[in-house]
């Protein structure tokens, strides 16, 4: 409705006039005054507009309060204090007012100190520029010189004259500089004391060049006592000392001088290496029996594996190798060191004496195994006859007799010899194992010796399947099936011998039938196969009446569910007989279950993980859960409770059953979600060192759509702001230098992901370098 003025009239009747009333309708805009800004101003800057600071497009004419009065809309540092600012625009009813807020910064304007001049000599020590800047300059700022970036400590040895300029960096501030004026004037320079340390086989050398720095030619060197000197030292001849090195001053500056501090330590002498030869059954024997020349004592030895040694090896138990002599060197001589060469020739060993009884049908024997104890595989064999046989010995061809095994020795060790006594006895012959088949009804008996393979003796004894005497002919119908053994006994070390004659009997034939694929769903392969006992014909009636004369497995696919019945007839065919079987029902098939299943809630979280699932299968008799892994059960319909710490993935399925080969599974996915959660630490140590060099936040289901966390010093200026609830605070400014150690002050706005809602925390952390 636009503003106006709208007349009401209701018609009078006559003789009555109309009767009029009006309203008058008036529009009053709502007040803008824009969001909320911020501001960092330098301490001695010009004043500035908070107006310009407000967000969005504010109304003008609004009034300004906060810690200091507001002159014409401008915050002025110089006179102003810092702190929050709030712009308000006034309202005619009924419209409310408005008011946004300014967050004024102050950053304290650097100062890099006062200009400075300074003469030095060019011989004189180091000095630290910042104190010439005066009290008044800030610390943590950078030197440059006349050759780029500068420490801050003027070594005149080193350094030339020109200006060495000192900046102090502000934020918003402008840096500030200070310039020191440095002379050097020419002068003596010694250079710069030094202490050194030489080995007595170091070489000749000039003292001069053992000075720091860059000291003047033409000095004189005299000792600590004050008397002259050679500039020449030579370690093999001098034991060291203070040379004290001094170059004349002129009107300007003073003489100069620097000192050399000389050690000279005497190599070490380990001798020459050599060699020993012993035998392992030998007297112990020193290590410097190997060693020659001229050696220190007081050295270490070493074994071949580098662990430390005793002067004395024991054959018995140290190995061969080289042992090692060291004198150690005190720096900077090295270590002096000399080999010995250890060989340890090895113990023969040709064992024990032995003896061994065999049998002409043993195997070979390797003869190395007839001897005792634990002899060298390396040695010779001499048979009966005195003359060098094989290492193994056949008892079916080789003579039986003393043979003797013989080691060499390694010099300094001698020979080891061993005998074996070897007797062999000749072996029986059971002959070799058969088998025979008869039917139960036979009336002929069986000789069993008869059919026993190869040529055996025939002196041996039967026995029957259980083990009783048995005297060698079978009567079928009378005696069991199964094996009967023949036995010859024979001269020990000779085993008795043994064979088998397998005797099985044909049963009269049972009809028996195997399924395969029984009890599946549609379209079921079931297989039928005989079960019949013994080799017999078969006829199949099958259920839609077909004859099947064939033993042979039948495959048929069932298209509909139900039961079928089967006739199955078995003859031996060896006059035993025959049987038949009618299985009523024998096969079953099943309609294909359908698993399906929903839950409820579709949504869950870690506040309330209780899930109910609905069961929706069709033609199942039964049916399996699975919880993930965690929970099982046969309720048709279930529910769990799933774990409320974190969120998380699971995998729920349902098997309907109709029976052991007809099933139908259907899985799903439940995704539990994380409840609103907030961490946030109380310190962080940035130093590099990779452990605790971010601070950030530890958020669990918020939403990251609306997600805000700033950092602020104890004087509210903003040191870092992110919307990304990855991203971490290094502990640096927005320019890139290090923060100083101190605590800050944290706020984090976010908002529940399921709920909206809104999630503030304020804090403070530590910042440790």
């Amino acid at each position: 409705m636009a503003p106006g003025n709208y007349v009401y009239t209701v018609t009078g009747a006559a003789p009555c006039s109309n009767a009029i009333a009006t309203v008058v309708v008036t529009e009053t805009g709502s007040p803008n005054a824009g969001t909320d800004g911020s501001l960092t101003a330098c301490s001695n800057g010009a004043a500035a507009s908070l107006f310009a600071q407000l967000g969005g497009t504010p109304d003008a004419g609004g009034t300004w309060s906060g810690p200091s009065p507001v002159v014409g809309g401008n915050y002025d540092p110089s006179t102003m204090t810092a702190g929050v600012y709030i712009y308000t625009l006034a309202a005619i009813a009924p419209c409310v007012a408005a008011s946004a807020e300014v967050l004024v910064s102050l950053e304290a304007a650097p100062n890099a100190g006062s200009d400075a001049p300074l003469t030095v000599c060019a011989g004189a020590a180091a000095q630290d520029l910042f104190p010439l800047l005066g009290a008044e300059a800030d610390a943590g700022g950078s030197w440059s010189g006349p050759g780029g970036p500068f420490d801050g400590v003027f070594d005149p040895g080193s350094n030339g004259s020109g200006s060495y300029t000192y900046a102090v960096t502000g934020l918003v501030c402008p840096s500030d500089v200070a310039d020191i004026t440095v002379t050097v004037v020419a002068g003596p320079d010694a250079g710069g004391d030094n202490a050194l340390v030489f080995c007595s086989t170091s070489g000749v050398f000039q003292l001069l060049g053992q000075l720091q720095g860059t000291p003047d030619p033409g000095g004189v060197w005299t000792l600590g006592n004050g008397s002259p000197t050679s500039a020449t030292f030579d370690p093999s001849i001098s034991l060291g000392g203070s040379f004290i090195y001094t170059v004349t001053g002129n009107g300007d500056c003073p003489n100069d001088q620097a000192q050399v501090d000389i050690q000279v330590n005497t190599a070490p002498q380990a001798g020459t290496g050599g060699a020993i030869s012993l035998c392992a059954s030998g007297a112990s024997t020193s290590l410097f029996d190997g060693l020659g020349g001229t050696l220190d004592a007081g050295g270490v030895w070493t074994a071949p594996d580098g662990t430390l040694h005793p002067t004395v090896v024991d054959p018995a138990v140290d190995p061969s190798g080289n042992y090692t002599y060291t004198v150690l060197g005190a720096s900077p001589c090295v270590n002096a060191s000399a080999v010995v060469a250890l060989f340890v020739a090895p113990v023969a060993n040709a064992g024990g004496d032995g003896a061994a009884d065999f049998c002409s049908t043993n195997a070979p024997v390797a003869l190395l195994e007839l001897l005792a104890g634990s002899p060298q595989a390396d040695g010779l064999w001499t048979g009966p006859s005195g003359s060098l046989v094989a290492p193994s010995f056949v008892p079916l061809n080789d003579q039986p007799g003393l043979y003797t095994y013989t080691v060499p020795g390694i010099a300094p060790c001698n020979s080891d010899l061993a005998t074996v006594t070897i007797s062999v006895s000749q072996a029986a012959n059971a002959g070799q194992d058969n088998a025979i088949t008869t039917c139960e009804n036979s009336a002929v008996p069986l000789p069993l010796f008869d059919s026993l393979n190869g040529m055996p003796d025939p002196n041996g004894t039967w026995t029957g399947p259980d083990g009783t005497a048995f005297n060698g002919i079978f009567t079928p119908g009378v005696d069991p099936e199964g094996a009967y053994q023949y036995a010859v006994a024979a001269l020990a070390p000779c085993q008795t011998d043994l064979a088998s004659i397998q005797v099985d009997v044909l049963p009269v034939p049972i009809a028996a039938i195997d399924l395969v694929g029984n009890l599946g769903c549609t379209p079921a392969e079931v297989t039928l196969s005989s079960a019949s006992i013994g080799s017999a014909s078969c006829t199949w009636i099958l259920w839609n009446g077909d004859v099947v004369n064939d033993c042979a497995p039948i495959t048929q696919v069932f298209e509909q569910a139900g039961f079928y019945n089967v006739t199955l007839i078995v003859d031996a065919g060896n006059g035993c007989g025959a049987d038949t079987l009618e299985a009523l029902g024998l096969i079953r098939v099943y309609q294909q279950p359908v698993a399906d299943f929903y839950h409820l809630p579709e949504g869950v979280n870690t506040l309330d993980p209780v899930v109910q699932f609905n069961n929706t299968s069709t033609d199942a008799e039964s049916f399996l859960w699975d919880i993930a892994g965690l929970a099982n059960t046969t309720d048709v319909n279930t529910s769990y409770r799933f774990p409320s710490v974190l969120g998380d993935e699971y995998t729920v399925c349902l098997i309907a059953v109709a029976s052991a080969n007809c099933l139908d599974t259907i899985c799903t996915t439940i995704v539990i979600d994380d409840a609103p959660a907030v961490y946030v630490p109380n310190s962080f140590t940035p130093d590099g060192s990779g452990i605790n060099d971010i601070f950030k936040p530890i958020v669990l289901g918020v939403d990251r759509r609306f997600y805000r966390f700033d950092i602020f010093d104890r004087w509210g200026q903003p040191l870092f702001s992110t919307e990304d609830p990855d991203a971490a605070w290094n502990g640096l400014f927005s320019n890139g230098t290090e923060v100083p150690t101190g605590v800050y002050v944290w706020k984090l706005v976010a908002k529940d992901q399921y709920s909206g809602a809104r999630i503030e925390q304020v804090g403070s952390v530590t910042l440790l370098r």
